[in-house]
C-alpha cells in the first residue's frame, strides 16, 4: 500500500473516533436541553398562574370599587327619598333603590365569584411554585451527574482532536486538502477499500491497470464515479 495512503487511512480512523465522540456528547447535550424543557414547561404554567391571579385581583378590585360607588349612590339616594312628600315622586325614587339594588346584587356575586377564583388561582401559584422546586430538587443530581459525564466526554474529544491533528499533519497536503472537501460532502468514508473490481463504495467497476497501480502501491487513486479515494485491502480478491 502506497505509504501516504497508509497516513490518509490513520487519519481516516482518527476522524471517526472524533465522529463517534461527538455523537456520545450530543446524546448528552440532549438530556440537558430535555431537563431544561422540563423546568421551563413548569415555569411557563407557574407564570401562566401568576398572571391569571393578578388578573382575577384586579377584577376583584375593580368589582369592589363599583360596589362601594352603588352603595354611596343608594344612600344618597335613600337620603333624597326620605325628603319626597309627593306619592308619585316616592314611587318613582323606590323604582330606582330598587334597580339599584338589583344592580348591586349582581356586583355583590361577581365579588363573590371573584374571590373564589383567587382564591382557586393563588392555590395554582403555590402549586405550581411546589412542583418547579421539586422539579429542580430532583434534578440536581442527575444534573451533577450529567455534567461529570459531559466533562469528561470533552476532555475525551479534545485529546482525539489533538490526536487528529497530529495525524493531519502527516498526509501530505494536497492529499490532505483532497480528503477533506471529501469529508465535507459525505457522511460515508473518504478512503475506501476495492471490493473485488469495483469501488467499495459505490461499486462502480475501476479497470484493470489502475487496480494493478493500486494493489502495487504506485497509485494513489480514486472513483471516477463518486470520488472516493480508493486502496487495496489485503483480504480483498481484485
Amino acid at each position: 500500500m502506497h505509504p501516504d495512503l497508509v497516513k490518509l487511512l490513520d487519519l481516516q480512523e482518527k476522524d471517526l473516533t472524533v465522529v463517534e465522540v461527538d455523537t456520545r456528547l450530543a446524546a448528552i447535550l440532549d438530556e440537558v436541553a430535555a431537563l431544561d424543557r422540563e423546568l421551563a414547561e413548569a415555569q411557563r404554567a407557574l407564570d401562566a398562574s401568576q398572571r391569571a391571579t393578578a388578573d382575577a385581583m384586579k377584577k376583584r378590585q375593580e368589582s369592589e370599587t363599583k360596589i362601594e360607588s352603588y352603595r354611596k349612590l343608594m344612600e344618597r339616594q335613600q337620603s333624597r327619598t326620605d325628603q319626597l312628600r309627593s306619592p308619585r315622586e316616592i314611587q318613582a325614587a323606590m323604582a330606582e333603590m330598587d334597580l339599584a339594588r338589583s344592580v348591586l346584587a349582581k356586583e355583590e356575586d361577581d365579588w363573590a365569584r371573584t374571590g373564589d377564583h383567587v382564591i382557586a388561582q393563588e392555590l395554582a401559584v403555590r402549586t405550581g411554585e411546589k412542583r418547579l422546586e421539586e422539579m429542580r430538587t430532583a434534578q440536581a443530581q442527575l444534573r451533577g451527574e450529567i455534567a461529570a459525564r459531559q466533562q469528561a466526554v470533552e476532555s475525551e474529544r479534545a485529546a482525539a482532536v489533538e490526536a487528529r491533528n497530529l495525524s493531519a499533519a502527516e498526509v501530505e497536503r494536497v492529499l490532505r486538502h483532497r480528503y477533506e472537501r471529501l469529508r465535507s460532502s459525505r457522511t460515508a468514508l473518504v478512503v475506501v477499500p476495492l471490493v473485488g473490481a469495483a469501488c467499495g463504495a459505490c461499486f462502480t467497476t475501476v479497470p484493470l491497470n489502475r487496480r494493478s497501480q493500486i494493489r502495487a502501491g504506485t497509485l494513489i487513486d480514486w472513483c471516477e464515479s463518486c470520488g472516493v479515494i480508493l486502496y487495496y485491502a489485503e483480504n480483498e480478491v481484485g
